[in-house]
């Protein structure tokens, strides 16, 4: 080969090695907002179901509350056992757990003081292990309801009071027959003692004014609880 022909082949391959040489342009990350409007995000793997507020749920109580045991700030729990659907979807399935907390405790007391208990629901845990908080209270009872209770619109429970006309008319018998009974022995210096005016005025406490009816819901109580605010959840299902 001529040095003529290496010359042309050595000035013709200048360009490509230069080339070669120059370092490559650095990668820019761009912010969302200068993104051209062509591109198109990758759609979630988990798409996601707001559930509107006033939605009800039917669920089963998995803790039991008394007013004679619970106290505020104690856990609740509870699980769903129909779907919850929203647009034909489900957005909360069979099984999912409601945790939430005692807020209101008091218990029945004498003069027919009935007891009064609320609690409130504050988180969701879905079958897949995802949790969500929420605010939730009770709506309403599945048949049968439980006895002696009354479920105002706040989700607050409370008693019945025990009152009744039975009742008092029965006490003031039984008052009477014990204050017969005492005047009747009160000549008898042998017994004075047995019956004192002390012992007597309580008893017709007992009688008359008994304590009110506590508030009890066991566990397994089927009831409704109503969402206070929209609950947005991501589907895996």
């Amino acid at each position: 080969m001529t040095r003529k022909t290496l010359a042309v082949i050595a000035v013709l391959g200048m360009p490509l090695a230069l080339r070669s040489q120059q370092p490559a342009a650095p990668s820019v990350l761009m912010h969302r907002s200068e993104l051209p409007a062509s591109f198109l995000a990758p759609p979630s793997p988990h798409p996601s179901l707001t559930v509107p507020a006033e939605t009800e749920a039917d669920i089963e109580l998995l803790s039991g509350i008394h007013t004679r045991l619970s106290n505020v700030d104690d856990p609740i729990r509870a699980r769903v056992v129909r779907p919850v659907l929203v647009n034909g979807l489900v957005a909360l399935p069979s099984g999912t757990l409601l945790d939430g907390r005692v807020t209101q405790v008091r218990s029945a007391k004498r003069m027919h003081r009935a007891g009064e208990l609320s609690f409130r629901f504050e988180q969701v845990i879905l079958p897949d292990g995802e949790s969500e908080p929420l605010s939730a209270v009770l709506a309403g009872f599945e048949s049968p309801t439980p006895s002696k209770l009354h479920l105002d619109a706040e989700g607050h429970l409370r008693a019945s009071r025990g009152f009744s006309w039975k009742t008092i008319t029965g006490g003031l018998g039984a008052f009477g027959a014990l204050a017969g009974m005492k005047y009747a022995l009160a000549g008898a210096a042998s017994m004075s003692t047995v019956l004192p005016a002390t012992g007597s005025a309580l008893l017709g406490w007992q009688l008359l004014w008994p304590r009110g009816n506590d508030v009890h819901v066991p566990p397994e109580t089927l009831c409704r609880v109503r969402l206070n605010y929209p609950l947005t959840v991501r589907v895996a299902w």
